[in-house]
């Protein structure tokens, strides 16, 4: 407003008022000669605008009647001049607003006035359009007549031209719109009306208290309705009719940009719902009749969508007029729905049966474009289904307009409906639908949300377009795609466009974005808010938790909107599917945006919980897939829209390259006819599998159950296309085997197949973003698809591995939430590995160790997550293949564990166990390969992560070695075993504190020992060591048990300071029971030779099973004896040590019984060993009773084995040979070593029968002949001397105790004279001089063993006598020591018999015949000195002692003299020396006898020859004898013997030593004939002399012829 109100004065007001007085002065000019009133008029309002503008406080509409005047006269002229400039005068008042109400009124008259005359009417129009919009002073009848004016202009005449009629409908159009505005300012409250500028109407039809601006509206309207209906208008007067098709373009302006005046006046919906919709529902009748005959269709699930065809009316229906109805019902379905609720539901059944088949094709796309407007408005269709398809009784009008489109759809690719001769020449390179013959183009698109009337913009056209081909299909489509779109929209919200935007991109392997529509619990997060948030897979995560605090309203709301967005799936998505899939099989460079639409419908129907409407959608993305007439039985279970008729044989398709020819997948007894023995993939298929690919990744929350036949499609095209699974479960063409399933292949393909493969990939990698439902229906069909190929692999036939490939992928991509999915995969991957096809266990357990790895990898990314209990369950799938029977999955199953144990060692924490019970898990069905690398896992853990296993876990470590050990494939590993049990018991010594504390807080991991609970949690663990060395000292084989027997035995040497007592008496359990295995074992040894093969050796000493127990006997046997031995004095506090040491010492003496010189020897060498120990802990407590029991056992022991020493040959029976066993040296004489340890400590108890057991035994033990042994350094014969020098040893112990206790002499001179007769040489030396020595030190006591001395000492010479002659033993004789032995016997005894010669008759009745032996007897070099000796004794304690020896005894001792005087004594002389010697003995004898015979005055009685003793006659005779021969032998010049030399040279000696005596003894003592015989001699010996041998004997000779000196003087 320019100036309203303005005063005069102001500036911009002054000018206006200056053009005002030029425009009245130019009409003043041209009216001054034919109008003069005009020009007075003007001259007046000149004059007031002068005025008016020289007083600044007037204003203008004081003066704008007056001025008006001039110009509403100037119109009333018929001059068009004037006429013109008037109108154009009034335009500017209007522009400036300077009218008021009453002059708008003159205005509007004039106006009027000048319509009915025809003039100027565009003026006219110009005018009125001013006049209302510049101001709102027009109400009423002015208005009434304003419309009139202008209405009347609209219908074209003869004088009007279409130009007018144009601006005239242009004009009302604008004048009722702005009634309406004013009309809705008005209802706002932003316009009020001065009641004073409104005058009453004349005619009004509108109902009472009405704002002045409804009013009109109203009043308007009202006519508007009246006038197309045909009948008179009551506030418009005037006007007769318009044209319909204007009167509905003025309606359609109402309604649709002033609805808010209907939803706000009630009046006005009164007339809406009244008139309007009565008005349109009767307009529609013509369309609705019209009829043509055409066979209806089948529509799927329609309930009468398309009512039956009946003959059609005489009335056909107008296209202006129907496009504008369609345009009214567009609009009053918009924006009146709610308001009219019923009338929409008629007008949409009205428009639906516009796409009847019977239809006019104008009217069909009319009636597509109203509901493609339609289905772009979401909420639009959501109100449709929540006022008719939600509510029970009501029509189903948003399902009947998706099954109409499906129908509608169909009939299109009716042959005989549409133009084919497209088809008959070929498929144009353009995007459209081709089906059964019938090519319809795209001739149109529209963006997403959009939609662009064609048709029902046609509002100049008065006659039905031709209506294009393909735009009805066009239209349709998008129809289809809207409404699923808007659905979509509805129950995603903003989430949708999201979507959408993800969806555009092109999948990126690196795209990190979560592109699944339902978001995973643990990355989204949560907003807080009152009401509960529904995500998009319609679930709450606390909504079981928080239910009971929702508001009940809220809760009532949310149930509405799902029961509401269910419905709109329900009435949808059977008419969606078929219609899409007909699109689909049909299109051709569409196919991508239908099967993407169809993802959505899954996705949508998904998240609302609609099944079978997913369903659906998933089988039409399978089916378009797939080859034609491929048979998948999983699709066949899904819902269909159409109907399952026969399919029909497949004709070629030329609408889509062919690809790929492949065979297909192998399935259960297919049904005949529909095995095929190749399959055509064709572009289509391929882009088909990608949407499908697509669908799986992105929308995989909202596919559940759907899952199977989902992966059954893509197996059957993944088989097709040769796709072969690789590394981690991809799915890789290689190209061999995509050469070996195709039959035929083009190159586009092959370059797709990796971008294939790896959308494949992507469904299961994007898996991680499933909710966990979600999550589980995936594996399940997954574990379902397995099934079917595990059964068709029972069959021998070539499974698909699809299944277990995907499954590993999927398990892959869930690491994070292993708890969810890791039990479901893992039982089936178990399944899988059992199957007997080994392709099927191959990839079953590559995915089980596959999927272990990977779980370990992520923990060890992700150590947050890492917890007891999930550690253990990583490991539980890898363990459960220890059950599986098949070798080459537990070879796998090794495999994995060896790579866990090199790089994740130390993060299997609570899996420890599971992990020792897979490497631990071997048998002997096992083969040799598999066992070593269940070994080499073993010797990793036994070697560097003992630590990481913890103590929990070190008992089954040490059972794994066990059963490494008792393995019988390899050897070596059981040897290496063995020593790991030693590396596990280094180590749990030096890690014994940590362990004490770790076991002390955890009792429960520490195995129990039997009847040994009480122990500590540490020793337990070592009594399992020992049990399972022990166990293995029994093994069958030989090297075992000889590593294990070392082992066990170190390791308690090395570590058995760390138990205690308690600990120590489980040992003795153990140890124990294993020699009385080995016992058992070794009695039952097999004694032949044991079969190696052709290029194993074997040493002789364990050739034999026998042999090979005896080494363990000597393992065991001596290290339980060191174990005693080291560990004695803590051994006697522990139990009952009585029993063990007992049991110890009846193994020994069992094992020193055995046929073999090893283990008797070995089990020697223990005795002594725990002997000396016993003897150590004895100086400590020499008074204890255990001691005394200890020692006593240990003699019992002694003689035991000493008594049983085979000392016998066994007699041969039937004359066959016998096996004899003899003992070793080395086992004699340790036996008899044994034996002064064991008499020190029992010296106080021993008896004088225990001595003549010892001497018993140790007779036994000497009398044996040894047996050459390997372990003996002395030959055989004279092996028993050591024997029987050890032997005299264990009796010179017993002889310092038979000192201070004389009862004990006798039974020890027997045990000595005893021992002496069974030993060999020095030893029989060293015996008889023991018991010489014993007889001197205590002869009294000793006096009645004297004779049984003499007696050893003669038989002992007598043997050596014997054995010289013999010569048998090449050893020096010992006959001089046994003399010198009877010669200390003799210093000791003969005084003690001359004085007490009853008590010693026995020793004097003995002693003549020990004499002579030893003096005549006795061979060798020396003796005759121990001769000469005994002629000493004889003649200085026989012959000389006091007191006197009775005389017989003296006389036997004479005759033994005599005896010796002679030189002649058998056997002659070996030797100068021994010649001298007997030469010198014969001279002491002789010199003895002639001393005592003529020098001593000794009395005998009883002499034969009382007058010459010594038969001095006779000797002489004896003499004369030697000499003579000697001297008759001299020409021979032969030597002579040595015997005669020696013989003359003792005779000559002896005629100078009887010559001597004769002259020195009484003469009464020699006989003169002697003394002739004497002398007689004398020439004989002067021959010699003269004789050439005197040189031989010249120095006897010169002694005797000295002595007869004496004689040759006459004797006084």
């Amino acid at each position: 407003m320019a100036f309203v109100s303005a005063v005069t004065g102001d500036d911009s007001t002054k000018k206006f008022m200056e053009v005002l007085q030029s425009d009245f002065k130019t009409l003043s000019f041209e009216t001054k000669k034919k109008y003069p009133q005009i020009r007075e008029a003007c001259d007046e309002a000149i004059e007031k605008l002068s005025l008016a503008a020289n007083n600044p406080q007037a204003s203008l509409y004081g003066v704008v009647n007056q001025i008006l005047y001039p110009l509403v006269q100037g119109c009333e002229s018929k001059d068009l001049k004037i006429i013109k400039f008037c109108l154009g005068t009034i335009q500017r008042l209007i522009a400036q607003q300077g009218i008021d109400a009453k002059g708008a009124r003159h205005v509007v008259d004039c106006l009027y006035t000048l319509g009915q005359a025809g003039v100027l009417e565009l003026k006219l129009l110009q005018t009125a359009a001013l006049l209302m919009t510049t101001s709102d002073l027009v109400h009423g009848d002015t208005l009434a007549r304003t419309m009139v004016m202008c209405m009347r202009m609209v219908t074209s005449s003869e004088t009007r031209d279409v130009s007018t009629s144009h601006a005239a409908a242009a004009t009302v159009r604008q004048l009722v719109a702005l009634v309406f505005e004013r009309a809705l300012a008005e209802a706002n409250g932003t316009l009020k009306v001065n009641p004073a500028d409104v005058r009453p109407q004349t005619n009004s039809k509108a109902p009472k208290d009405m704002k002045p601006c409804a009013v009109d509206a109203y009043l308007i309207l009202q006519d508007i309705i009246q006038l197309v209906n045909g009948d008179a208008p009551h506030w418009l007067v005037g006007i007769s009719d318009v044209p319909k098709t204007f009167g509905l373009e003025l309606l359609d302006t109402v309604l649709t940009d002033f609805s808010p005046v209907f939803f706000k006046i009630a009046e006005f919906r009164f007339l809406l719902k009244e008139h309007v919709c009565a008005l349109i529902i009767r307009l529609f009748s013509p369309n609705v009749k019209y009829r043509a005959a055409f066979t209806g269709l089948h529509i799927p699930g329609a309930t009468g969508a398309a009512g039956a065809a009946s003959p059609g009316g005489p009335e056909r229906p107008h296209y202006p007029v129907t496009m504008r109805l369609l345009r009214l019902v567009l609009v009053l379905v918009h924006q009146y729905h709610a308001l009219l609720v019923t009338e929409c539901e008629i007008f949409l059944s009205l428009t639906i049966k516009f796409l009847d088949p019977d239809k006019p094709l104008w009217q069909r796309a009319l009636a597509l474009e109203v509901l493609h407007k339609m289905t772009i408005q979401p909420k639009l269709l959501v109100s449709f289904c929540s006022c008719y398809d939600l509510r029970p009784h009501a029509t189903n009008i948003f399902q009947d307009i998706v099954n109409a489109l499906g129908a509608y759809v169909q009939s299109l690719f009716v042959a005989s409906q549409v133009n084919t001769c497209a088809a008959a020449q070929g498929i144009p390179q353009q995007s459209g639908f081709y089906w059964k013959g019938v090519w319809l183009p795209l001739c149109v698109t529209f963006e997403p949300g959009t939609a662009k009337s064609v048709y029902l913009e046609m509002l100049d056209r008065n006659e039905a377009p031709t209506i294009q081909d393909g735009y009805g299909i066009s239209v349709a489509y998008a129809c289809l795609m809207e409404i699923i779109r808007s659905i979509a929209i509805t129950v995603e919200g903003d989430e949708y466009f999201r979507l959408q935007e993800l969806y555009a991109e092109l999948p990126n392997e690196s795209e990190e974005k979560e592109i699944n529509s339902n978001k995973n619990g643990n990355h989204e997060k949560e907003t807080k808010s009152e009401t509960k948030e529904v995500t998009n897979n319609v679930h709450s995560e606390n909504a079981d938790q928080n239910s009971n605090v929702v508001e009940p309203i809220i809760e009532d709301v949310e149930d509405k909107e799902r029961q509401l967005k269910l419905q709109l799936l329900k009435s949808s998505w059977c008419g969606l599917v078929w219609g899409l899939s007909v699109l689909a099989e049909a299109s051709i460079g569409e196919l991508e945006n239908i099967l993407r639409a169809i993802q959505t419908l899954a996705r949508v129907s998904g998240k609302v919980g609609h099944t079978v409407g997913r369903d659906a959608c998933i089988s039409a993305l399978c089916r378009a897939a797939l080859p034609a007439q491929y048979c998948v039985p999983a699709l066949g279970a899904l819902p269909c829209p159409w109907r399952r008729d026969a399919a029909p044989a497949p004709d070629t398709d030329h609408r889509h390259q062919v690809v790929w020819v492949g065979t297909p997948l192998p399935q259960h007894a297919p049904a005949s006819g529909q095995q095929q023995s190749f399959v055509m993939v064709t572009s289509r298929h391929v882009t088909a599998m990608k949407a499908l690919l697509y669908a799986a990744q992105r929308d995989g929350d909202s596919i559940q159950q759907a899952w199977l036949p989902v992966l059954t499609t893509l197996q059957h095209l993944v088989w097709i296309l040769g796709l072969k699974p690789s590394t981690g479960g991809s799915m890789k063409a290689s190209r061999a085997s995509a050469d070996a399933n195709a039959v035929m292949s083009t190159s586009a393909v092959m370059a797709d197949l990796p971008a294939l493969s790896a959308m494949l990939s992507g469904v299961f990698e994007s898996s991680k973003n499933l909710d966990d439902v979600a999550l589980h229906h995936l594996i399940d069909a997954l574990c379902k698809l397995s099934n079917e190929a595990m059964e068709l692999a029972y069959s021998n036939r070539e499974p698909s591995l699809f299944a277990v490939a995907k499954l590993l992928e999927t398990g892959l991509a869930n690491m994070h939430r292993i708890e969810v999915m890791w039990r479901p995969i893992t039982n089936h991957l178990l399944e899988v590995c059992q199957h007997p096809h080994i392709r099927m266990r191959e990839w079953g357990v590559e995915a089980i160790t596959y999927l272990v790895q990977a779980a370990f990898q992520y923990h060890h990314n992700n150590p947050h997550l890492v917890n007891e209990a999930r550690e253990r369950l990583l490991l539980e799938p890898l363990s459960e293949l220890c059950a599986v029977r098949h070798c080459d999955v537990r070879a796998r199953q090794l495999e994995c564990a060896a790579r866990l144990l090199h790089s994740r060692g130390e993060q299997l924490g609570a899996a420890w166990p599971l992990m020792m019970e897979i490497i631990s898990a071997i048998s002997s069905q096992h083969s040799e390969q598999l066992i070593r690398s269940a070994f080499q896992c073993a010797q990793v853990v036994a070697g560097d992560l003992l630590g990481c296993a913890g103590p929990r876990c070190l008992r089954r470590v040490l059972t794994a070695a066990a059963a490494f050990a008792l393995q019988t494939r390899d050897l070596n590993i059981s040897l290496t075993a063995v020593g790991l049990m030693w590396n596990i018991s280094d180590y749990l010594y030096h890690n014994r504190d940590k362990l004490t504390a770790a076991l002390a807080n955890d009792a429960a991991i520490c195995p129990e020992v039997p009847n040994h609970a009480e122990l500590p949690p540490l020793d337990k663990l070592w009594m399992c060591l020992y049990i399972r060395l022990s166990e293995l000292c029994t093994e069958p084989r030989a090297p075992v048990r000889r590593a294990a027997s070392q082992t066990l035995f170190s390791c308690i040497g090395a570590h058995g300071t760390l138990l205690g007592k308690p600990a120590w008496r489980a040992l003795l359990a153990v140890l124990f029971p294993m020699l009385e295995q080995v016992q058992k074992q070794s009695n039952i040894a097999s004694s032949e030779k044991v079969d190696t093969g052709e290029h194993i050796l074997i040493h002789h000493t364990r050739n034999t099973a026998q042999k090979q127990w005896a080494e363990t006997q000597v393992l065991t046997l001596s290290g339980v004896s060191r174990v005693f031995h080291s560990r004695f004095q803590l051994l006697v506090t522990v139990g009952d040590f009585n029993r063990s040491w007992a049991a110890l010492l009846d193994y020994i003496t069992d094992f020193a019984l055995r046929k073999s010189h090893e283990v008797s020897v070995a089990a020697l060498k223990s005795f002594q060993e725990v002997v000396s120990a016993a003897g150590r802990a004895a100086e400590a407590d020499p008074d204890s009773v255990l001691q005394k029991r200890v020692w006593s056992c240990a003699w019992t022991a002694w003689t035991r084995i000493a008594q049983a020493v085979p000392n016998t040959d066994p007699v041969p029976e039937d004359g066959k040979p016998v096996d004899t066993y003899a003992p070793s040296l080395n086992f004699l004489t340790t036996l008899v070593q044994i034996f002064p340890l064991i008499f020190q400590h029992i010296r106080p108890t021993f008896t004088g029968a225990d001595v003549e057991k010892l001497g018993a035994c140790l007779c036994r033990i000497c009398s044996v002949q040894p047996a050459p042994c390997a372990l003996d350094s002395l030959p055989a014969p004279a092996a028993c001397a050591p024997v029987s020098l050890h032997a005299l040893h264990a009796i010179d112990t017993v002889h310092k105790e038979a000192l201070s206790r004389h009862l004990l002499l006798p039974a020890l001179f027997s045990a000595l004279t005893a021992l002496a007769r069974t030993g060999w040489g020095a030893a029989r030396t060293r015996c008889l001089a023991a018991a010489a020595q014993l007889y001197q030190a205590a002869p009294p006591a000793s006096a009645p063993a004297a004779p049984q001395l003499l007696q050893a000492l003669h038989a002992a010479v007598k043997k050596s006598i014997a054995d010289k002659r013999r010569q048998t033993i090449d050893t020096p004789d010992d006959t001089p020591q046994i003399s010198t032995l009877l010669l200390q016997v003799l210093a000791t005894g003969l005084p003690l018999a001359r004085e007490q010669p009853d008590v010693y008759e026995e020793f004097w009745e003995t002693l003549p015949g020990v004499l002579e032996t030893f003096m005549f007897e006795a061979p060798g070099t020396g003796t005759d000195g121990c001769a000469l000796a005994l002629v000493g004794v004889i003649r200085d304690e026989i012959l000389r002692g006091a007191p006197r020896v009775p005389a017989r005894h003296v006389r036997a001792a004479l005759a033994l003299v005599r005896a010796g005087s002679l030189h002649e004594q058998p056997p002659p002389p070996q030797n100068e020396l021994e010649l001298r010697e007997r030469e010198e003995f014969a001279r002491a004898c002789f010199e003895t006898l002639l001393q005592f015979s003529m020098l001593e005055d000794v009395a005998l009685s009883g002499v034969e020859d009382e007058q010459d003793p010594l038969a001095i006659a006779a000797l002489l005779d004896r003499f004369q004898e030697v000499i003579s021969k000697y001297s008759s032998d001299e020409d021979n010049s032969e030597p002579l013997p040595r015997h005669q030399l020696s013989e003359i040279s003792f005779v000559l000696k002896a005629v100078a030593t009887l010559a001597e005596s004769m002259q020195q003894a009484p003469r009464n003592k020699v006989d003169p004939q002697a003394w002739q015989k004497l002398i007689g001699l004398y020439p004989s010996l002067v021959s010699l002399a003269c004789g050439g041998r005197a040189a031989a004997a010249r120095g006897a000779l010169r002694e005797a012829l000295q002595q007869f000196g004496a004689l040759l003087a006459a004797p006084l």
